[in-house]
């Protein structure tokens, strides 16, 4: 026997321990004390236990709760993105190459990322969008007569600036194959009547592209611009047609008519080809030559001590005035006995210069704006803020979506982009100079729109 004390080796039979002096337990009192022993020993192991047990169940909830709280978080997450504010948008653009391609806009909060792995790249949420642009055809590869259309899925990953990673509705959209991206400037519309005997063919179509005006391959008059400038002569037959077609890689040949008419007269009367149907003065000089013996009457405003006529020679000139912004009509006419009038009518786009335009500006004033717009109309307002938009119309016309707003709460316009700035930038601020023209459907409202003549980045 072992003393319990000591732990000295004892007689079994023995009452004391030799050792310590310390009284022995009988074998009976060893058993009840081992048994006491292993009763502490369970009683220790179930606290432990349901210890244990409570923590798990703590911890459990807490992950439940946890769970829950992040689910209801996504929920609503996905909702804004699905069919709320945050539900991305396909418009098409003009790409700075003058290829036609897709933006496709995000929203969110200022700082968090949108994540989209089929591309490997991150568009970081600035002003409340990210922006991605992609030119149709760089979804296309090699004869694009194989393909009617591209299948585009984008599975977007939302990254938040606290570091948690939402999975975002999955973005479908189809792609048709482009047509060659082809922009005809002279004339400026299909048509147009002229009174002389050539006339300006100006266009322009992605650098690289083969090019045929009529049959005969221009290409190698296409400048590194895109840019092809010409003139063709023009019959007085009615409708003189000219015929382009446009190759460009990866895009549908594009074959377009461009017609200009010009009228048979019963007295022959031309314009000088200097004459243009631009302007940046409120007045516009006018020249010509007519059948000798034709009188000359202008019908629409003029300065009228500046009409000249030789009427041996048939020259003739006068002085126009082109004082509305934007288009504005010019009529006159030469008038022979025994025969019958030519009337000459066309259009000049007035464009004041810069200075004269923005020294009749207006400081914006947002909410009289919204509501007295249509009898503001023309009148021309400075318009400071970021390009959040950038748009293509029905009429092919571009649109920017500029917020004007000092105060934090968006306030926009749309800016129709009468200006030399072809690829808006999102982001950095401008200042336009712009005239007031209507209201503009955006985003399920109405919103002011303006015609912006001038634009640049804010100093």
């Amino acid at each position: 026997m072992k003393c319990p004390y000591c732990g000295s080796e004892c007689p079994d039979n023995a009452l004391y321990c030799d050792v310590c002096k310390q009284p022995l337990p009988n074998v009976g009192e060893e058993a009840e004390l081992q048994q006491q022993l292993e009763r502490a020993k369970h009683a220790k192991l179930r606290r432990w236990m349901i210890a244990i047990g409570v923590l798990v169940s703590i911890v459990a909830v807490c992950v439940s709760a946890y769970k829950v709280v992040s689910w209801i978080d996504s929920y609503k997450l996905k909702r804004l993105y699905t069919r709320g504010a945050y539900t991305p948008t396909l418009n098409l653009v003009n790409m700075a190459d003058g290829r036609q391609g897709h933006a496709l806009v995000f929203y969110g909060e200022d700082g968090d990322v949108v994540y989209l792995p089929e591309i490997d790249k991150s568009l970081s949420i600035c002003g409340g969008v990210a922006r991605l642009e992609i030119a149709d055809a760089d979804w296309f590869y090699g004869d694009v007569s194989d393909y009617d259309y591209a299948e585009i899925t984008f599975a977007p990953v939302l990254m938040k600036q606290s570091g948690a990673q939402i999975r975002l509705p999955v973005v479908n959209y189809n792609i048709d194959v482009p047509e060659s991206p082809l922009t005809v400037i002279s004339p400026e519309q299909d048509g147009v009547n002229v009174v002389t005997s050539s006339y300006p063919l100006e266009f322009n179509v992605v650098a690289g592209s083969s090019v045929f005006v009529n049959g005969t391959d221009v290409t190698d008059r296409i400048d590194r611009a895109g840019d092809f400038e010409g003139k063709v002569s023009v019959e007085p037959i009615g409708d003189n047609t000219y015929t382009i077609i446009v190759r460009t890689p990866q895009h549908k040949e594009v074959r377009r008519d461009v017609t200009i008419y010009r009228q048979k007269y019963d007295i022959e009367i031309e314009l000088d080809e200097e004459v243009s149907t631009r302007t940046s003065e409120n007045t516009m000089t006018i020249k010509g030559k007519c059948e000798p013996g034709a009188v000359i009457s202008v019908d629409t405003d003029y300065i009228e001590e500046s009409l000249i006529q030789d009427m041996a020679t048939g020259e003739f000139s006068f002085i126009a005035l082109v004082e509305d912004l934007g288009e504005n009509v010019i009529r006159f006419r030469a008038s022979m006995e025994g025969r019958n009038d030519a009337v000459v009518t066309f259009t000049v786009n007035y464009k004041p210069t810069l200075g004269r335009y923005a020294a009749n500006a207006w400081k914006m004033d947002y909410e009289e704006l919204r509501k007295y717009y249509e009898t503001w109309l023309t009148r021309v307002f400075k318009c400071t803020g970021p390009i959040v938009d950038v748009l293509t119309g029905d009429d092919g016309k571009q649109y920017m979506i500029m917020d004007v707003s000092t105060t934090g709460e968006p306030q926009y316009v749309a800016l129709q982009n009468d200006t030399t700035l072809a690829s808006p930038t999102m982001g950095p601020k401008y200042t336009a100079y712009a005239d007031v023209a209507g209201r503009y459907f955006y985003r399920n409202e109405y919103y002011p729109m303006l015609i912006a003549r001038y634009i640049d980045l804010d100093a």
